[in-house]
C-alpha cells in the first residue's frame, strides 16, 4: 500500500470564559488553560506537528477569546472563526485549507494527545469513500490509562466504547452540510435529541447493546447523507478531553510524567 500523504489539520480552539474548566484554570477559554507552562492548545498543536501524518496545520480561535491576543506562541497560523458555534470553527478550518480533500480536526482540549495516537488514527482511516471517520476507544483501555476518570460508554456487540475528539472529515461535508453537523453536535449529549435525529427505536436498541459497529455506521450514514465510518482504535489519549475541573489534575500528572520521561 502506498504511503498516505499528510492530511491537512486544524485545532478547534474556540470557547467561552464561562466554561467550567476555563474558570477553574483562570483562563479566557478552555484551550488556554495552562498545564506545565503551556496551554492546552499548545500541547495539541505540538502533538500534531510531531505526527508524520498531519500537515499543514492551523489553529482556529473563537471571536470572543482570541488566542493571538493572549500572546500564546504557536508555530502555526491562527485563523478566527466568524462565530462562537462549533460549526463556525469547523467552517473556518475548511476555509483555511482550500486545497484539502479531507481535514483532521482536533479539539483544543485534547491535552493528552500524542503524535503516535494521531498517526495511528490516520493510518486506521482506510476507507477512501468515507467523508466522516470517527474513532471509538474501548472503555477498558481508557480506564486502564486514566483510572478514575468516568466516561459514559456506548454498548455495542463488540464491546463498550467511548467517542473521541479527533475526527477525519471531508471539506465538502463541512461546507455543504453545516446545519446537519450543527444539529447533531448540539444534541450529542441529549438522549431525547439523539432519538429525534436517529429514531427512538434505534436509540433504544443502542441503549440495550443490541447494535454492532456496522449498524452504527449504517444509521449515521443514512441520517448524515454521507459515508460514515466508526474506527475502533487503541489510543485512549484521543478520548481524553478535559470536560471537568477535576480533569485538570489528571492532565497535570500525565504531562509531568511525560516531561520526566523525555
Amino acid at each position: 500500500m502506498a504511503e498516505q500523504a499528510p492530511v491537512a489539520a486544524a485545532v478547534l480552539a474556540g470557547g467561552a470564559a464561562t466554561d467550567r474548566v476555563a474558570v477553574a484554570g483562570g483562563a479566557p477559554c478552555k484551550p488556554l488553560v495552562e498545564v506545565e507552562g503551556k496551554p492546552f492548545v499548545a500541547w495539541v498543536t505540538e502533538a500534531l506537528m510531531a505526527a508524520s501524518s498531519a500537515g499543514p496545520i492551523v489553529v482556529v480561535e473563537g471571536p470572543t477569546a482570541p488566542i493571538s491576543a493572549c500572546g500564546v506562541p504557536l508555530a502555526v497560523p491562527i485563523v478566527t472563526a466568524a462565530g462562537p458555534a462549533f460549526i463556525d470553527t469547523m467552517t473556518a478550518a475548511a476555509h483555511a485549507h482550500p486545497d484539502a480533500d479531507r481535514l483532521l480536526l482536533a479539539t483544543g482540549d485534547l491535552a493528552m494527545l500524542t503524535p503516535q495516537a494521531v498517526d495511528g488514527f490516520v493510518a486506521s482511516c482506510q476507507d477512501p469513500a468515507a467523508e466522516v471517520s470517527y474513532p471509538l476507544v474501548r472503555l477498558e483501555e481508557f480506564d486502564r490509562a486514566f483510572p478514575g476518570r468516568a466516561k459514559s460508554p456506548v454498548r455495542l456487540r463488540e464491546g463498550r466504547f467511548i467517542g473521541a475528539n479527533l475526527v477525519m472529515v471531508s471539506r465538502r461535508f463541512i461546507l455543504e452540510e453545516g446545519p446537519v453537523i450543527a444539529r447533531t453536535f448540539a444534541e450529542r449529549k441529549s438522549k431525547a435529541g439523539m432519538a429525534m435525529i436517529f429514531g427512538f427505536g434505534f436509540v433504544l436498541r443502542l441503549a440495550l447493546g443490541l447494535l454492532a459497529v456496522a449498524d452504527l455506521e449504517r444509521r449515521a450514514s443514512e441520517m448524515l447523507g454521507t459515508v460514515v465510518r466508526a474506527v475502533p482504535v487503541p489510543w485512549p489519549e484521543i478520548a481524553f478531553d478535559a470536560d471537568d475541573p477535576d480533569d485538570l489534575e489528571l492532565v497535570r500528572t500525565y504531562r509531568r510524567r511525560r516531561l520526566e520521561e523525555a
